[in-house]
């Protein structure tokens, strides 16, 4: 309380001496640090941790009686989830991501064209030697005089 209450004082002193140093010194450290660092964050950034404060602060709150409330709700949502056919909506999920990967970059997409299995090189054959026309033997062989 007393933190709040010295926060309040400077506010006040803020307020009503616009122009004393002391004043610009508070403006300066708890007015405009605080807007600049904030400014440099994005909105989305923002946005997300009020939700999470808002969850936060909504789980404590209701400290006790929330884990009766999900003990009493836990049947039923088994149900539901069971009523769900997860396999469908994981493919789906799955195709939307690789159309919007593929859209949004258009190398990847001429990396996919591009896959198709290669064209395997001919091997050249070895010239064979012709075998002679006087052999029944059928494999090439010396000439032997006789």
């Amino acid at each position: 309380m007393e933190l709040a209450i010295a926060l309040l004082g400077m506010w006040l002193f803020m307020v009503l001496a616009p122009d004393a140093p002391i004043s610009r010194f508070l403006r300066h450290a708890l007015v405009v640090l605080p807007a600049r660092g904030l400014s440099r964050i994005p909105r989305g950034s923002l946005v997300a941790v009020g939700l999470v404060a808002i969850v936060a602060t909504t789980l404590w709150m209701i400290d006790e009686e929330l884990l009766g409330v999900f003990a009493m709700g836990a049947p039923e949502a088994l149900a539901y989830l069971s009523m769900i056919e997860i396999g469908t909506l994981v493919d789906a999920v799955i195709a939307v991501t690789f159309i919007a990967t593929t859209t949004r970059f258009p190398r990847l997409t001429a990396i996919l064209r591009n896959m198709r299995p290669r064209a395997r090189a001919t091997r050249a054959r070895r010239p064979q030697r012709p075998t002679p026309s006087n052999d029944d033997d059928g494999r090439p062989g010396y000439v032997v005089a006789a």
